[in-house]
């Protein structure tokens, strides 16, 4: 789950950091998940790929849109099999605020599929909304698990900072 986090992390820097800044620290490609291409191609769901992830941008009302991150990499607990929808809402410098934390641990109680995570690194945080989804979910499942963490994150990244940055 870390590397997850890491890939999004190096992701989102990616997006604000010219692509020779950042050249250096992209991760190495993962094989693809065909079961993921299959099911985004069935959905007519655009995307490109990020270190092997499936990376979908949504445009949304008002003008915002969204980066959500599709992984190929499963994991595994007895005989499920389940991969990481996420989404970034927010980035800073330092450490999460207390009072953001508890705003996001309430937020959780109240989210049907899915959690707030916050990611800390040595000198920054993201805040990072995760959704698993099993493996081999049809297009269907999967398109509604984006469309939920898409949602998600779009909604408190716009109460947070009240900018589309991600």
């Amino acid at each position: 789950m870390k590397e997850r986090y890491c890939l999004a992390l190096a992701a989102c820097l990616l997006t604000v950091a010219p692509p020779e800044a950042g050249a250096q620290g992209v991760p190495t490609a993962r094989p693809v998940d065909a079961r993921v291409e299959t099911a985004l191609k069935e959905s007519k769901l655009a995307y490109g790929m990020d270190g092997g992830d499936f990376r979908l941008k949504y445009d949304l009302e008002g003008g915002r849109s969204q980066l959500v991150w599709v992984a190929s990499g499963t994991t595994k607990l007895d005989h499920l099999e389940i991969r990481d929808v996420w989404s970034v809402a927010y980035r800073s410098k330092g450490e999460v605020p207390a009072d953001m934390a508890i705003h996001l641990l309430q937020e959780n109680a109240r989210m049907i599929l899915g959690a707030w995570q916050v990611n800390q690194g040595k000198d920054e945080y993201l805040v990072v909304f995760s959704a698993p989804v099993n493996a081999a979910a049809d297009a269907s499942t999967l398109a509604e698990v984006i469309e939920v963490v898409t949602l998600s994150a779009d909604r408190i990244e716009k109460e947070l900072t009240g900018k589309d940055e991600y």
